[in-house]
């Protein structure tokens, strides 16, 4: 699943809900995985976009 973020906020990671990786949503347009690859993280100021299952992630605002 390929999910497009645009109004995700500075203050927000993403976390999987398997490994409890914590992944920042502004990645300098790196993709960037958690430690067991479930899921994908690829952001810049712009734009955020996240891939891997939705049950597998949540979105946390701080």
């Amino acid at each position: 699943m390929i999910r497009n973020t645009n109004t995700i906020k500075k203050e927000t990671y993403i976390k999987c809900k398997k490994c409890c990786a914590e992944i920042y949503y502004n990645t300098h347009k790196k993709m960037t995985s958690c430690e067991c690859g479930a899921v994908r993280v690829d952001g810049c100021e712009n734009y955020t976009r996240i891939l891997g299952d939705e049950k597998d992630y949540e979105i946390v605002e701080k």
